[in-house]
């Protein structure tokens, strides 16, 4: 595990080492980075109160153009910037500096464009995928599931994060996999605490604590998601140098050579 005193970035981690190195990094910053996932989900959650009367962790149907709006602003905006902002900020902890709130917020309000695109061409293709055989939403979502920290931290479009993306996760799936799955389940586990906790929030009550809840759950998610993917953006980026794997029989031919 990482000292407290430094952070390699450089060398690559097992799964379990990637969730620990999350930890460490909240436990040295944790007022940073709930801060950064703070400005940017407060006020969509604020705007999801104005806009439906309910917080976030309701259950209440909303009426079809609401819940678009809702979605896409989720995946345009808000998802983009807290990756891009939380990117920024392990990047400097890696580089030897301290990070500070407003250089950190000014350098990823500086690439949101490049990151927004990026989230949403990806996500426009997973659903895609997704609609058609399932497997190939599921692929997609593999091979791009840094995309988005790729186009906060190198600066490139849309069309090279997606394909660097591609090709820092090759070999790497099933890491990959377990690691979204344990994030899709982190949050499923946390909701449903959150939900059982407060039937206020549940039954799509406006109340002061529901609509609080709400918000802690989703600050609190939304920074470890982006946190866990940007550490895993560069353990893909310090795996670039290991040697390719191949099985035995690739070398069979050498024997002729006898």
């Amino acid at each position: 595990m990482d000292s407290p005193a430094s952070l390699d970035l450089g060398r690559p981690r097992s799964i379990g080492q990637l969730f620990t190195t999350t930890l460490v990094l909240y436990g040295r910053y944790p007022l940073l980075f709930l801060a950064l996932a703070a400005g940017v989900v407060v006020p969509y959650d604020l705007l999801r109160l104005a806009l439906t009367g309910v917080g976030s962790l309701s259950v209440v149907d909303h009426d079809a153009g609401t819940s678009l709006l809702l979605e896409l602003l989720d995946f345009s905006l808000v998802g983009p910037l807290v990756s891009a902002l939380h990117m920024h900020a392990v990047s400097a902890i890696g580089e030897g500096r301290r990070p500070r709130l407003l250089t950190v917020a000014r350098d990823g309000l500086v690439v949101l464009p490049l990151v927004a695109a990026t989230e949403i061409a990806a996500n426009l293709g997973i659903f895609a995928g997704l609609l058609l055989l399932i497997i190939p939403g599921i692929v997609l979502m593999l091979r791009w599931a840094v995309a988005a920290q790729v186009a906060s931290i190198e600066r490139v479009t849309w069309v090279a994060a997606l394909g660097r993306s591609r090709r820092l996760g090759a070999g790497r799936y099933p890491e990959i996999f377990l690691m979204l799955m344990c994030l899709a389940l982190i949050g499923f586990l946390v909701h449903l605490v959150a939900r059982s906790s407060d039937l206020d929030a549940t039954l799509g009550s406006a109340s002061v604590s529901a609509v609080a809840l709400g918000m802690a759950v989703d600050t609190v998610l939304a920074s470890l998601s982006a946190l866990v993917l940007a550490v895993l953006y560069f353990d893909l980026r310090a795996r670039e140098t290991d040697p390719p794997r191949r099985p035995p029989r690739a070398y069979e031919h050498l024997r002729d050579l006898d």
